[in-house]
């Protein structure tokens, strides 16, 4: 039975609302809770409470027609110097960039809902024929003597 893609809708829209709602939680929970006196949030500040970890990487090339080669439009020939700038200014854009996490994917859920229609109505025909088969009243069965 699969239900792949009814799992990846359900999976889709928790983790949507988690960093939807994350802003709010903390502003309304934790940021004016006095007893609470260690508290934080951003990207790269402490990976001992780390929520996700991603690796990525920018890329950037151009080619032209009739050639079949590619070149880099950029290079970071001092990636260690650039790296607290880049975790800066993702965390100047966070709650941006987390409402648009959360905005794609339940765009993405929305959109598989037809593939998920598709499943739940197989898995109703494997249910109907399943019961069919229970309804059909058994042969008689003969002894062998």
């Amino acid at each position: 039975m699969d239900t792949k893609t009814i799992d990846t809708i359900k999976a889709l829209r928790s983790e949507a609302a988690n960093f939807a709602g994350f802003h709010e939680l903390y502003s309304a929970k934790y940021a004016p809770d006095s007893r609470c006196d260690k508290k934080g949030y951003g990207f790269g500040i402490d990976n001992r409470f780390s929520a996700f970890e991603i690796k990525t990487s920018f890329d950037s090339h151009a080619g032209y027609y009739g050639n079949s080669s590619c070149s880099t439009i950029m290079r970071v020939y001092h990636t260690d110097l650039v790296k607290p700038f880049l975790i800066k200014a993702l965390n100047v854009h966070q709650k941006e960039i987390f409402a648009t996490a959360a905005r794609l994917m339940r765009e993405e859920a929305s959109r598989l809902t037809d593939k998920a229609t598709a499943e739940v109505e197989a898995i109703q025909k494997m249910l109907e024929e399943a019961k069919a088969v229970l309804s059909v009243e058994p042969a008689p069965v003969e002894e062998v003597a």
